[in-house]
């Protein structure tokens, strides 16, 4: 029943956007002037119903990007360097990067067309309730866009109602301008959401709290961040899935740890209905592009199982790097000796080739083994928001305020406990929980597009990304990949894309150093 409604969701969604897709370059994605009256579309529930489902295909895609910018951190290195994740993985990339443009003409598209069901939604004779429903989803695409936005932009414009090609574009709203309407946004969906769709993969209550926890914990506003998430918490419908390994495999999709994802179908007829994270990111056995390198800095990060670091437990093995780890570590990367689809990873003769790792390792989760050969597109659901990542957040803005509290310990050992990892130490200090909770996000939410933000917010990016990439070791020596920059004046926030300048005639300004 999940695939059919899945189906009946995709399709929904590529009528209503052939219907209502620009092709215009213009930053506000302003209708073009053959485009369908949206007064002739809003007729009847079912326009109402095709219309909302089409908003979600502007979530960000998980490809290119949310699993690619872990290669904008220390966890990982792009293989492809010269294309546009390599200029931003080095730190080269200027205004005109291809990601800039890609990401702000997509969510701005989301934000007009939310905007249109808003202008439309009320002219449609359907029951208020049912109504209501479909505003809330809204709502919160609407405030999950600005979100993307704010975090990787900064301050951009407020747009509540769309623009025509005569109008003039607005300059750009303060960062916290920009945060008040994405709360205001967001509390109006989690008032108007059911706890419980009856479709999957549509936006729910939780998910709207949620939001708000993660875009308050990104400004440091951690007594609001606190507070959405001891909200979610106390739902009491959502909890860590038993098998961390299986959490991210089509076959256990959709369980009580999943917030917000993203749907594909099983054996997907093209890419429309499936995704590319295999395609993308499985290893060259599997017919994939391995695209993704993880590096030594992040495979010495997880810890051994008695709960130390490589560097102070006996269980530690230089010889035998892998034995005796954090179980998220097998999950997460694969290494030679590693077994997927029945295949035995090896990176021998392969290393920095161009086409292959560029380290010596590669990225597991998320990758299917059932889909060995690339025969369809992708259908493992990708998971946007998980309840560990609110545990997490939680933990972490509490710290923030008063320090190690029973609760902070509580919400990470519950992640930990998860993957039979010991407790962490009692009477830690407000300074060591706070190292030790950024390590524990690193490690669980790795590949995941999460890290890429934290180090954004804790504003360690500089010292993330300036010192040297390792892989493995080959002849008795770590390989070296790369040394990075990253200009703290200017690599916090992402360029306004060129384009985007040009067309504005002088109303948007460009964010520093671009």
């Amino acid at each position: 029943m999940r695939k059919r409604n899945l189906f009946i969701l995709i399709v929904s969604a590529i009528v209503s956007c052939n219907i209502f897709t620009s092709c215009n370059n213009s930053f506000l994605d302003e209708a073009p002037k053959n485009e369908l009256s949206d007064v002739s579309f809003w007729k009847t529930e079912d326009d109402v119903y095709k219309y909302t489902v089409g908003l979600y295909r502007y979530t960000l895609a998980p490809e290119n990007h949310i699993i690619m910018t872990d290669c904008y951190t220390d966890n990982a290195v792009p293989v492809h360097v010269t294309a546009a994740q390599g200029e931003l993985s080095s730190g080269t990339a200027t205004s005109t990067n291809a990601y800039f443009q890609q990401v702000w003409k997509q969510a701005f598209q989301g934000i007009r067309r939310c905007n249109v069901f808003f202008e439309n939604i009320d002219n449609v004779a359907i029951d208020q309730d049912t109504k209501d429903l479909y505003k809330g989803e809204v709502y919160f695409l609407r405030g999950f866009f600005y979100a993307t936005l704010l975090r990787l932009y900064g301050g951009v414009p407020i747009l509540e109602t769309t623009l025509s090609l005569s109008d003039p574009i607005p300059a750009r709203n303060s960062v916290e301008e920009v945060y008040e309407f994405i709360i205001d946004d967001l509390e109006k969906a989690e008032s108007l959401l059911p706890e419980k769709q009856k479709e999957v993969g549509r936006a729910t209550k939780g998910a709207a709290i949620a939001e708000q926890a993660i875009i308050s914990n990104f400004l440091n506003k951690y007594e609001e961040a606190a507070t959405y998430a001891k909200e979610v918490i106390s739902l009491d419908i959502y909890d860590l899935y038993p098998n961390y390994g299986n959490l991210f495999l089509p076959d256990y999709e959709n369980n009580e740890e999943v917030i917000f994802d993203r749907q594909y179908m099983e054996n997907a007829k093209d890419k429309s209905l499936g995704s590319d994270i295999d395609q993308y990111f499985a290893p060259q056995m599997m017919g994939g592009w391995e695209a993704i390198s993880p590096t030594k800095d992040l495979i010495d990060t997880y810890e051994c199982i008695d709960g130390k670091p490589i560097s102070e437990s006996d269980l530690y093995n230089e010889d035998t790097p892998f034995e005796n780890r954090d179980p998220r570590l097998k999950y997460s990367i694969l290494y030679d000796g590693s077994v997927i689809a029945g295949k035995v990873f090896s990176s021998e003769g392969r290393v920095g080739d161009g086409n292959s790792t560029r380290t010596g390792y590669s990225i597991r989760k998320y990758i299917n083994p059932a889909n060995d050969g690339m025969n369809y597109p992708g259908w493992t659901n990708f998971i946007y928001i998980r309840y560990a990542e609110i545990l997490l957040v939680y933990a972490e803005a509490l710290n923030e305020i008063s320090g190690p509290s029973d609760e902070v310990y509580w919400a990470v050992n519950k992640v930990r406990s998860r993957v039979n990892m010991p407790a962490l130490p009692e009477n830690l200090s407000k300074d060591v929980m706070r190292e030790a909770i950024r390590k524990e996000k690193r490690v669980e939410l790795t590949f995941e597009g999460v890290y890429f933000y934290d180090i954004r917010h804790w504003r360690t990016a500089e010292a993330a990304l300036e010192k040297p990439v390792y892989g493995k070791k080959i002849n008795g020596e770590y390989l070296w990949v790369e040394n990075r920059k990253f200009n703290p004046n200017r690599d916090y926030l992402w360029a306004i894309p060129l384009t985007e300048l040009d067309l504005s005639k002088g109303s948007l300004e460009q964010n520093p150093g671009w």
